[in-house]
């Protein structure tokens, strides 16, 4: 396992670079580490098409070139592939996930509920349109008269390298104050460190050296977690549907403001893709009855995190009307509201014990 995850850099670019097919690389592992090495390597590639369009836009003047050529409609079409259902694109939010995007999400469901063969399978085919899609941005950066040499080398580092904090992020979330996997993740952020400043001298070799020992660390670490994640019992089940219930009820009260204010609450629902606020809620009641009911300990996870997400959306959505409708915007953790300026604030429901 160790040394698939210290290899993945390394296969993402000769898969980019050489289109050689994945699974050339991983032969001798087992299923569960294919899949898992087959997704993170699809998201590598997701990144790196943002990570590409990030570079374009902060450079006024490759900008300019590209508009300039009328090639920007044909770029963003390429990227569109790529992102999830309501992420902006050139100034435009999209309607429905990329179909690359919809590929990766499948894969890491599956890969969530060990189903690996499917998810290896929806990472390749993911990862065939994140490759194409890369080879044709250069192609019409090219086209555009925009220099593109180098590009590729340096942004997969600097990617991988923000990925891997943003992982090691998600899992000091994971872990209670003054446990020993806290340390280790402070020895792989001291690994970052390394990884960065050597990309930011153009010491691309030592920062990919950095780089793999951080990674090998995050993956320990997400080797012991999966462990103790194996022993969750319904008890924390019931605890995540607690919070699950006090995100509706408040979404309740939030509707119920909303319309005291001239809050179009309809409006907002339908821009997320419900018929209305009744069926967003009439959703809610549904997720929260089928994780309660779920069988098994996997699926019930999975219901309350598409819940988590589900929510997430629209209590930002909510918030941004509350802004625009003169309201202060708080910051509230878990089902708190914050107070800012002169009006309510509606604050951000908190990650908490919430899935």
């Amino acid at each position: 396992m160790k040394r698939s995850k210290l290899t993945i850099l390394a296969i993402i670019l000769a898969i980019i670079v050489m289109a050689a097919p994945a699974s050339a690389f991983l032969g001798s592992q087992n299923i569960e580490t294919k899949a898992e090495i087959m997704v993170e390597i699809a998201y590598g590639a997701q990144e790196t098409v943002m990570g590409i369009v990030t570079r374009l836009e902060d450079n006024s003047t490759a900008y300019q070139m590209l508009l300039d050529a009328d090639l920007d409609e044909l770029f963003y079409g390429n990227v569109s592939l790529c992102v999830e259902n309501q992420t902006e694109v050139n100034g435009t939010i999209v309607n429905a996930d990329g179909e690359g995007w919809a590929f990766l999400d499948a894969a890491n469901v599956s890969l969530y509920a060990e189903e690996y063969e499917f998810a290896i399978e929806n990472a390749t085919e993911a990862l065939e349109i994140f490759r194409d899609v890369i080879r044709s941005l250069n192609d019409i950066l090219v086209d555009a008269g925009i220099e593109t040499e180098g590009i590729l080398d340096t942004e997969l580092l600097q990617e991988a390298i923000d990925r891997s904090r943003d992982r090691i992020a998600q899992l000091r979330a994971l872990i209670d104050d003054g446990h020993e996997l806290e340390a280790n993740l402070t020895d792989a952020e001291d690994y970052l460190d390394i990884a960065q400043a050597a990309l930011d001298l153009g010491e691309l070799e030592d920062a990919e050296d950095a780089l793999m020992e951080a990674n090998s660390i995050i993956s320990d670490v997400c080797a012991e977690l999966r462990e103790i994640a194996k022993g969750l019992n319904p008890g924390r089940i019931q605890s995540y549907l607690v919070h699950a219930r006090q995100y509706r009820e408040r979404f309740r009260e939030m509707f119920g403001q909303a319309s005291d204010e001239d809050i179009d609450v309809d409006a907002v629902a339908q821009a997320l893709g419900y018929v209305d606020g009744d069926a967003f809620m009439a959703r809610l009641q549904e997720m929260i009855e089928d994780a309660q009911d779920a069988n098994d300990v996997n699926k019930a996870i999975k219901e309350l995190k598409d819940f988590s997400k589900m929510a997430k959306r629209m209590d930002q959505a909510l918030t941004k009307e509350f802004g625009n409708n003169g309201n202060g915007n708080g910051n509230g953790n878990g089902q708190g509201n914050g107070n800012s300026g002169n009006g309510k604030g509606n604050g951000n429901m908190g990650g908490g014990n919430s899935p």
